[in-house]
């Protein structure tokens, strides 16, 4: 003994092996759970749904100044299409939409004020007739929109059909190649010289993720006419990818002209787009479906114009030959769109189809 008191503290009880087991699975069921929130979020990014505009900070608030400014947005009565006219119209800009109808243009314009509340007031908003699977229509709108005797500082492009049944345009072209790349191609041509005429001016040319799966080759110049080998999605994909050979082509020809043209996948978007893919669902299932996608995967129409948006009327969109995806980050393309050859391909033959 040397006169010091030595104690103990009381070791705690050993946890058993079956609770220390059972609190290691619920850690394990953590980390995946953690880490698959993480892996949906980050391929929900890259298809550009609800998490793009989660990890943005760009809202329609930002936008500059747009009066004095005249804005082209062709397909304006529904999705994003009527959102970015809105936003752009609240902003100042003259904004010209396009829809198919009379009774469309009616609906959507009233829809439209109602969206601007009080700012409606002063808000300038036209809309005109196009009906993109017809040559005639696009000449005769062209005509009446430069009767108007007014500048061009942004043309959206934004008007398409998606994974439609075989069925051809009025002139006969497979009608998503017809509606989607022939049809702005050739609004484009029209309002060509009214663009330069207005610059700074920017053409966007909405396209899709889809443009990197077209058919085999990129596009099937063989067969823009024929039913032949006909499938819905490569025949979507052909057309985004035409809207992408469309914008990068047009931005070589265009520069030093003060107009910019580029490219943009806007994302995920629940929107009518997809009328086509519907039909073809079971009822029992279609609206369960419908609701999943568009809930856990998609964008809203208000988060999916925020790309064109940005490209419109931001810094950004002011360099050319670009692509762009949510929200608003340029991305590369497919490696087909730097194919020069088939690019020019693609020029030249729509040049010849409009000519004919």
């Amino acid at each position: 003994s040397f006169g010091a008191t030595v104690s103990f503290e009381p070791l705690e009880p050993r946890q058993s092996g079956a609770k220390v087991g059972k609190m290691g699975y619920l850690n394990f069921l953590a980390l995946a759970g953690a880490l698959m929130s993480v892996g949906l979020m980050f391929l929900n990014d890259r298809i550009g749904g609800y998490a793009s505009a989660w990890l943005s900070d760009f809202s329609a608030t930002q936008m500059p100044d747009l009066h004095g400014k005249v804005a082209l947005v062709t397909g304006g009565n529904t999705g994003i299409g009527k959102v970015t006219a809105v936003e752009l119209a609240r902003k100042g800009a003259h904004v010209i939409f396009t829809v198919r109808d009379e009774e469309k243009g009616v609906n959507a314009l009233a829809s439209m004020k109602e969206m601007l509340g009080e700012e409606a007031i002063v808000a300038k908003l036209d809309y005109g007739i196009l009906e993109l699977s017809s040559l005639e229509s696009v000449r005769s709108f062209a005509d009446w929109f430069l009767a108007k005797e007014i500048p061009l500082h942004m043309a959206i492009l934004n008007a398409g059909v998606m994974a439609c049944p075989y069925t051809t345009t009025e002139d006969g072209f497979e009608m998503q190649f017809g509606v989607n790349h022939l049809g702005h191609f050739y609004l484009f041509k029209l309002l060509e010289a009214k663009l330069k005429e207005s610059a700074p001016a920017r053409v966007l040319s909405v396209s899709s993720l889809a443009h990197y799966h077209p058919y085999e080759g990129g596009i099937r110049f063989d067969a823009l006419r024929s039913p032949d080998g006909y499938s819905e999605w490569g025949a979507y994909g052909q057309s985004k990818l035409a809207n992408v050979l469309f914008a990068f082509e047009a931005a070589e020809r265009l520069k030093g002209t003060g107009v910019s043209v580029n490219a943009l996948h806007p994302g995920a978007i629940a929107t009518d787009l997809g009328r086509h893919l519907e039909k073809k669902l079971p009822e029992s299932g279609k609206k369960v479906l419908k609701a999943v996608v568009d809930t856990l995967l998609s964008m809203t129409p208000d988060q999916g114009a925020l790309t064109q948006l940005y490209v419109a009327t931001m810094p950004a969109g002011a360099q050319t030959g670009l692509y762009f995806r949510p929200v608003g980050r340029t991305e590369t393309p497919s490696e087909l769109v730097f194919n020069e050859t088939l690019r020019k391909q693609l020029w030249d033959i729509s040049e010849g189809f409009i000519a004919d």
